[in-house]
């Protein structure tokens, strides 16, 4: 004889935000989603909440945790109250059904009847569905992910733009293999590297999640080989601290990308840097050097960075304020003044697509970028230490493996004296100097 399977007395209840149906006013419904013996149950609980709002000093207020809303929220007492009562109106009544027959299943229809006697069920209405754009899709996406780096939001801006210009009217739910090996022979015929294909069959994966769907498909992962990046030898890192500006932008972004070396942040950090973040370490024989204290925006790591006098000096040149400027405004103003300093060396600056390496030599005054100050930090420092990682670690502000290192400002005494040698051999006479004028 077959026993009867046994059923659980227990329910799980829950409530969310339909961030997909939000109002004119930004307001999303509250969903209720009860889940017992393989079915589920959503209603809407006709409260509509606002998830956050600007705060004071530019901070996003939240108004809702996941679960219920925050202490911000004006109408939490009342609001938190109701989905309370919800909850254990839904968890009441599933129990008494479930004890008036311990050995069955409790069905949908019966616990629906229950708590909605006088609403039959619902009969299924083919509605439109009205699709939405990868555009429509990804900004979803980064508004609800706003807590991430300005690069990690907007990396994928570009699938948006190219699947505009390539088939305006196909939506992410109607990609299929065949579409998506179209896609990268496409991306492949327009010469794109590697790593902007990779970026693109991400983004895809995104809105797939996004909407729900099935995004683990081999035929949407790629695999991508990177190019070789830029970094400035010893002698190159000298010309621009020489060189004298030919207008203030210019002697702005030379400073700039100059304390974006010495520093190790990236071109986003620098843009939140706070004057509070500037610290003194002690070192282990009782002498004392500045350094930056703050949290790497693409890792949220932190990082104790000491700092050689010729960034101090530039630090106070500005007032410790950089003024916010755009990544390609930035771009621009480098290159210029890579060229003005005579950096022309010549550098592959080479394409990798299809796995098949295409050689594009140039000087490296049409090279350089924001992001090649971090990559020369990083190759300098080893370079003049013998090799020894943990001070590039340091100023990058990269993942440690020991996870018992927790504390910054400790590593940092220890490695600063290391660190402050590896940029002396650097910049030799103008280690306690500052950029020209």
């Amino acid at each position: 004889m077959i026993s009867p399977t046994a059923f659980k007395r227990k329910i799980s209840v829950r409530f969310y935000l339909r961030l997909t149906a939000k109002n004119q006013n930004g307001m999303c419904p509250v969903r209720l989603t009860a889940r017992w013996h393989g079915e589920e149950m959503q209603r809407d609980t006709g409260e509509v909440v606002l998830p956050e709002r600007p705060g004071k000093g530019g901070i996003v207020e939240v108004l809702w945790d996941g679960a219920r809303v925050t202490r911000n929220h004006d109408r939490h007492v009342h609001i938190n109250a109701r989905l309370s009562d919800l909850e254990k109106e839904v968890t009441d009544t599933f129990k008494r059904l479930f004890d008036l027959a311990p050995s069955e299943k409790v069905s949908k229809a019966a616990l629906t009847g229950e708590l909605y006697p006088t609403v039959a069920e619902p009969v299924p209405v083919a509605v439109p569905v009205v699709s939405r754009t990868f555009r429509q899709v990804l900004e979803e996406w980064k508004g609800e992910n706003r807590n991430l780096a300005k690069d990690s939001l907007r990396k994928y801006d570009q699938l948006a733009t190219m699947m505009e210009t390539w088939r305006a009217d196909l939506r992410p739910e109607q990609v299929t293999q065949k579409v998506a090996k179209e896609y990268q022979q496409h991306l492949l015929d327009l010469q794109k590297s590697d790593a902007t294909i990779k970026v693109h069959f991400g983004g895809i994966r995104k809105c797939l999640e996004q909407l729900g769907l099935p995004a683990d498909m081999v035929w949407l992962q790629y695999s991508a080989k990177n190019a070789p990046q830029l970094d400035l030898e010893i002698e190159e890192v000298r010309r621009l601290i020489q060189w004298r500006p030919t207008s203030e932008n210019l002697a702005e972004e030379r400073d700039r990308w100059l304390f974006q070396l010495f520093s190790g942040r990236r071109y986003e950090d620098l843009e939140k840097f706070d004057v509070r973040e500037r610290i003194t370490l002690t070192l282990p024989d009782g002498g004392k050097v500045p350094a930056l204290l703050h949290a790497q925006g693409k890792t949220g790591n932190d990082a104790a960075v000491p700092l050689p006098p010729i960034a101090v000096k530039i630090g106070e040149r500005w007032g410790w304020h950089f003024p916010a400027r755009t990544w390609q405004q930035r771009c621009d103003w480098i290159k210029d003044i890579a060229k003005g300093a005579g950096l022309v060396r010549e550098w592959d600056d080479r394409l990798i697509t299809g796995g098949k390496v295409v050689h594009n030599w140039r000087p490296i005054c049409e090279v350089i970028s924001t992001h090649t100050a971090r990559h020369t930090a990083g190759t300098l420092l080893k370079q003049v230490s013998n090799g020894n990682k943990a001070l590039a670690k340091l100023v990058l502000g990269h993942a440690e493996e020991d996870v018992t290192d927790r504390y910054a400002k400790d590593k940092a005494r220890l490695l600063a004296p290391a660190v402050l040698d590896a940029w002396r051999v650097v910049l030799g006479e103008w280690y306690d100097d500052e950029p020209a004028r």
